[in-house]
């Protein structure tokens, strides 16, 4: 995690945006913003809590890819093709700064608030934490990711149906537009789904709602078809920062070959990836 230009890169500590472009240089990886090709998907959605879930809900994103991402300037946000007045949230810094890596096969857990002890899962160690301004629990050990436009609260999921989006941040207005949609997903009876990638503007289809206590999620991997949210999406057990865990198995009991992004580009770098690995290995 990356906060105040330090950044933790397997247990080292390395200070400043510089020293970071030092280090990908020397393991390999290229420095880069979030782009909307990057595999950088939601991988659980837990929206519908027992009890006062307004502090309890949380998202989780997952780099699939092969291919370190920085999500300094993404936004995320639950703005739909229509308009309505939903609140934007974005990741401190500008897009092209290097402060907050995603890496590959990393999971973060985005909380709505880091609520300290007081509710079931503890999101007290999020990764990240919603914040706006006056309306709001903010839990100072957890970094931001700030209100910058759209509807004036709190990230706010509604039980019913919604749709949540991430997007590289060159347009944090609203609506996002569908070019910088990094990914999406729809559930329920969403009235105002939003883009699930800058290829698929439109949901084919919203995922099923869950009942209350369980979540949204992909299956294990993050296997992402980019055709609809109900073909991707399934009922889980909440297990933030954790593997997922399909509450019926058989949902994701048909392994689909999955050819990460960052496995593709690195077959056309001079076909070393190759010889080492295949492109169908466990990311």
């Amino acid at each position: 995690m990356a906060q105040g230009g330090i950044v933790r890169v397997w247990g080292m500590v390395v200070v400043s945006a510089v020293a970071m472009v030092a280090v990908l240089a020397a393991t390999g990886e290229q420095a880069m913003a979030l782009q909307t090709w990057d595999r950088v998907v939601f991988s659980e959605i837990y929206y519908y809590v027992p009890g006062f879930d307004a502090h309890n809900e949380y998202v989780e994103i997952e780099n699939t890819g092969g291919t370190v991402a920085f999500l300094d300037g993404a936004v995320i946000s639950d703005e739909g093709d229509d308009g309505m007045p939903e609140p934007i949230f974005r990741f401190p810094g500008r897009q092209g700064e290097l402060n907050h890596p995603i890496w590959p096969g990393e999971r973060m857990v985005l909380a709505r608030d880091a609520v300290v002890g007081e509710l079931t899962p503890d999101l007290s160690g999020a990764d990240w934490e919603f914040v706006h301004p006056s309306d709001d629990n903010d839990n100072p050990d957890v970094p931001n990711i700030i209100h910058c436009g759209g509807y004036d609260q709190d990230l706010a999921l509604a039980n019913g149906g919604d749709g949540i989006l991430l997007a590289t941040g060159a347009d944090t207005t609203t609506s996002v537009d569908c070019w910088t949609v990094v990914d999406g997903v729809n559930w329920d009876g969403v009235s105002d789904p939003v883009p699930i990638g800058y290829a698929a503007c439109s949901d084919a289809a919203p995922a099923p709602g869950v009942p209350q206590g369980n979540c949204l999620g992909r299956c294990p991997g993050g296997i992402d078809h980019n055709g609809s949210s109900a073909e991707d999406w399934f009922m889980m057990i909440p297990s933030p920062g954790e593997v997922n865990i399909p509450s019926h198995p058989s949902d994701c009991s048909s392994p689909v070959e999955d050819v990460s992004w960052g496995r593709l580009k690195a077959l056309y770098r001079g076909g070393q990836s190759t010889r080492r690995q295949s492109p169908t290995s466990s990311r």
